[in-house]
């Protein structure tokens, strides 16, 4: 359990801000309300009605809300619009969907910005920094709140800075850092100065984040008696969402300390809240962690249970840690079991996901500096266009004057020496402009150029490997149903291996000609075990070939290889053999495939189409962008011996020198 990502939902820490009772007869009594209200109160009516829902049905919230906003627009009642918005967004916060609570607040501190709303942008970078901590952008969590407390102190707005000192104890708690936690959770209680119910709800707040320090701490009982503390507060507030997190973190303090029956108990009371709350992320949760303790308890069938409706429930879901967790507690059932093949299937399934978990995170980190790079991009732009904007206008000023100073240099004859020779200056000078804009054109074309040459090579890459992976999943798939377990599962932990290193080498478009033979040379070895050994093969490097400073384009040989495996040596009977050479020539690398299979026929048979597979009609691709850069032939196929077929040589010629510059057309 980390405590500072599941204890405490968005609307908790700004409850004591926005804060109402739930109950049902004042829900009742809004909706008798309605029947007659208009205009600005019907607005607030509306929102109000939807704050007091979001912790029952979260969908008719929304609906409530998002109508509030509408007839704030029809009658231009800016608060109610700013206020919806702001409502909208801690909505979604309650549930865990980030990104439309972001997106609702982004909305929402523009409008308030716009109009000099400055009390309610003050709570929008409160809840800004409260969904980038959660999200685990503690950087940008730690921004807004600066921004806030700057914001209070730069205008002296009548509020205190309780708000700000929890939620920066809330960040120093998810880095670790507890006592500098602690420090701040407890400054919030004494600068708060409002009222006896908003202090009981922040009070109630700094509770469950202490208790959450206690666990990290493995204070077990500690926590526990904090978060039964808290539970009794959710419960008078009959906040379900906050509640149904705190029996889940009050089920973990158990377990840490042994008393099965107790966690079992609090386990299915966050399950049965997660259900009346449709928050499927919530249920899955509680299964897979009642799961986990059925297997503590080696109630293995209870166990297996629990497991199967917790994966059922995240087929729905994209949550790849949820998805991890729930695997990794599968694959300990069926092994304790004995049903290895089901602990393999979700082992694989574990070491997915966790590999999807770092993919995602390296692709948010990769569309973050895009978009900061594509602001800084704009930013530049737009303050170029205004430069030239005002040197445009200073330009036109200065064309007027000197129409006047023509007109009266005409009148007198003794200046007009003067004005050819001012005019011959400012000519001269027009023409060394127009030389330099001609070469930074130029120059800019020839950046462009390159460009579109790596996107091209970059493309045909992408292309490339897809058909790679896929093929070597038929491998596994035909030693699983050769009912190989042996070789299969040694054929998997070599395959994971290459597609560990074929996803760490995915952003380049050219590899080091070491790392691209030692692909070669697993993939080489993963057919050989798919086909029993059925042939032999050996690499040969030249010595004077330098594999660290020659780049090649990665997996370009690999089909042509395939090729004399399959359709060479596969259809051969008696020995079978596959050479693979790498020589060292003046301006190319020379790859050498050789086998003494049964040969290629160019010319198909009668009533038979000549096919091409599509990975190598791919590498064909690959080859003529490679030919920019080389005048010489690049690839020579041609059957071995006389006569009969004895076999095949495939010669690939690499220029060493990629450059866009190196070929002129």
């Amino acid at each position: 359990m980390k405590p500072f990502q599941s204890i405490l939902c968005i609307i908790a820490v700004l409850c004591y801000t926005e804060f109402c009772n739930g109950q049902s007869k004042e829900i009742d009594s809004i909706q008798e309300l309605l029947k007659t209200a208009r205009d600005t109160t019907e607005v607030n009516l509306l929102r109000q009605q939807g704050v007091l829902l979001r912790s029952y049905d979260k969908n008719k919230a929304l609906e409530l809300l998002l109508e509030s906003i509408e007839k704030s627009k029809k009658i231009n009642y800016l608060d109610g619009e700013i206020n919806g918005l702001y409502s909208l967004g801690l909505t979604h916060g309650m549930t865990g969907s980030y990104a439309e609570s972001l997106e609702y607040l982004n909305k929402c501190l523009s409008l308030a910005t716009q109009h000099q709303d400055f009390e309610r942008m003050n709570y929008v970078y409160n809840s800004m920094g409260i969904v980038y901590r959660r999200i685990g952008d503690y950087p940008k969590s730690q921004s807004y709140y600066l921004k806030r407390i700057k914001l209070i102190d730069s205008l002296q707005l009548d509020q205190d800075t309780s708000s700000p000192y929890l939620n920066i104890g809330v960040l120093y708690g998810s880095m670790g850092q507890y006592d500098k936690a602690v420090e701040s959770l407890n400054k919030s209680l004494v600068v708060f100065k409002g009222n006896e119910s908003d202090r009981a709800s922040l009070e109630n707040v700094v509770l469950a984040n202490l208790a959450g320090i206690d666990f990290e701490k493995k204070d077990y009982k500690a926590a526990v008696e904090k978060f039964l503390k808290v539970i009794d507060y959710d419960k008078k507030q009959n906040d379900n969402i906050e509640l149904c997190a705190h029996y889940s973190n009050i089920a973990s303090c158990y377990v840490e300390l042994e008393q099965w029956q107790m966690a079992n108990d609090y386990y299915l009371r966050a399950l049965e809240l997660a259900e009346q709350l449709s928050i499927k992320q919530e249920i899955a949760i509680a299964q897979y962690k009642l799961a986990d303790l059925m297997f503590l308890q080696k109630k293995f069938n209870e166990a297996l249970d629990y497991s199967t409706k917790s994966l059922r429930t995240l087929d729905s879901l994209d949550g790849y840690m949820e998805k991890r967790e729930a695997n990794e507690i599968a694959y300990k059932i069926h092994e304790a079991m004995g049903k290895p093949t089901q602990a393999i299937y979700h082992l694989n399934q574990t070491m997915a996901y966790g590999d999807s978990m770092y993919n995602e995170t390296k692709v948010k980190e990769i569309q973050n500096l895009q978009v900061q790079h594509e602001v800084y991009l704009k930013d530049k732009e737009i303050k170029e266009g205004e430069l030239q904007m005002a040197l445009l206008n200073t330009e036109v000023s200065l064309n007027n004057k000197r129409l006047e100073y023509m007109t009266i240099i005409t009148l007198l004859l003794l200046f007009s020496a003067s004005l050819l020779y001012f005019r011959f200056l400012a000519k001269k000078k027009s023409n060394a402009e127009l030389l330099d804009k001609n070469r930074v054109i130029s120059h800019q074309n020839e950046v462009i150029e390159s460009m579109n040459t790596q996107l091209e090579k970059r493309m045909l890459r992408a292309q490339m490997n897809p058909h790679f992976i896929f093929n070597s999943l038929n491998s596994i798939k035909h030693l699983i149903n050769s009912n190989d377990k042996e070789n299969a599962l040694k054929y998997l932990s070599k395959f994971s291996k290459l597609l560990r290193q074929v996803l760490e080498s995915s952003v380049n478009v050219n590899l080091v000609l070491k790392e691209e033979i030692e692909l070669l040379k697993i993939y080489v070895e993963l057919e050989a075990l798919r086909f029993d050994n059925s042939f032999n093969y050996s690499f040969n490097i030249d010595e004077n070939l330098d594999l660290y400073q020659n780049e090649v384009p990665m997996l370009l040989v690999q089909p042509y290889i395939e090729n004399a495996i399959i359709h060479g040596l596969l259809p051969l009977e008696g020995p079978k053999h596959l050479q693979i050479s790498f020589n060292d020539k003046s301006d190319h690398i020379e790859c050498i495939i050789e086998d003494n299979g049964v040969g290629f026929n160019p010319k198909p048979s009668e009533g038979k189409e000549k096919r091409t597979s599509r990975g190598m009609s791919i590498t064909e691709k690959r080859i003529n962008a490679l030919r920019k850069f080389s005048d010489q032939e690049l690839i020579k196929i041609e059957n071995l011996g006389n006569g009969d077929e004895t076999g095949t040589r495939v010669t690939i010629s690499i220029p060493k020198d990629q450059s866009t510059n190196q070929k002129v057309s």
